[in-house]
């Protein structure tokens, strides 16, 4: 058996214990980091890293994300009255770690133009890229009970964002991501960062957060931790190298997403 310790044990163990009710044998070593471990499932070796959700990581974005997140807030208390009421505008940025003052001047009179040429209709998308900072912009009916015209997010790493089959959903967590902060960010964060480490390693690969943000906030007396990163995952659109990403939680709940 494999001499893990923390965190990285305890994860390694809550996977064995949450794959072993489907499978027959679940087994796990340590790997040679990258990645953390290997699980094997049946006849299947799996490359496991292991990473903590954790607010502090994102110090070491120096804010770029949140340059954006306020950014977005501006355009919203700029614009947001000239955005017809049936309408709300869903802003994706794909900034590679460029500051948002590279495009934030060009960007306003960008969208400006497309507002005042009455160019932003229901169910188009508009994609461009300002000084390589790429972005996507959703134009979509406004749900019953929205109050702002104008959201989005920001991510450190380019792709195409994928359209979700039920957008009321994406714009309802899209704004708890924007207004609760950090679950959010700190997954992006980790996903852009472990993608980078793990890129030569053999496939299949996958991403296991332990979640150490979230269980400051809740006593596991009920499904709200689960419920809270469903709701955050409908706002990640890129996986990296990653087949599957896991959440596991110090109670040993395990939640798992796929690409």
């Amino acid at each position: 058996m494999a001499q893990l310790k923390g965190t990285e044990k305890f994860v390694a163990e809550s996977l064995q214990s949450y794959f072993s009710k489907t499978s027959n044998s679940v087994n796990f070593e340590e790997g040679d980091d990258p990645p953390d471990i290997y699980l094997k499932i049946d006849d299947k070796k799996i490359a496991v890293e292991i990473t903590d959700i954790d607010q502090n990581v994102l110090k070491n974005r120096k804010t770029i994300d949140y340059g954006y997140l306020n950014f977005i807030d501006n355009i919203d208390k700029e614009f947001g009255d000239l955005i017809g009421a049936d309408k709300k505008i869903l802003l994706f940025f794909h900034h590679d770690y460029a500051k948002v003052s590279t495009i934030s001047k060009i960007f306003k009179k960008y969208l400006k133009s497309l507002i005042d040429a009455d160019e932003l209709k229901i169910d188009d998308s508009i994609e461009n890229n300002i000084n390589d900072v790429s972005f996507k912009i959703s134009i979509l009916p406004m749900p019953k009970n929205g109050t702002r015209k104008i959201v989005g997010s920001a991510m450190p790493f380019g792709g195409k964002v994928k359209k979700s089959r039920d957008i009321n959903t994406v714009l309802d967590t899209i704004s708890d991501c924007h207004l609760s902060g950090q679950t959010f960010n700190i997954i992006n964060d980790r996903i852009s960062d472990k993608n980078i480490k793990c890129k030569s390693i053999e496939k299949p690969i996958w991403l296991a957060l332990f979640d150490n943000y979230y269980n400051k906030f809740t006593y596991f007396d009920n499904l709200e931790h689960l419920e809270h990163y469903k709701k955050s995952f409908e706002c990640v659109k890129y996986f990296g190298v990653f087949e599957k990403i896991l959440v596991i939680f110090e109670n040993g709940d395990v939640l798992e997403f796929n690409t």
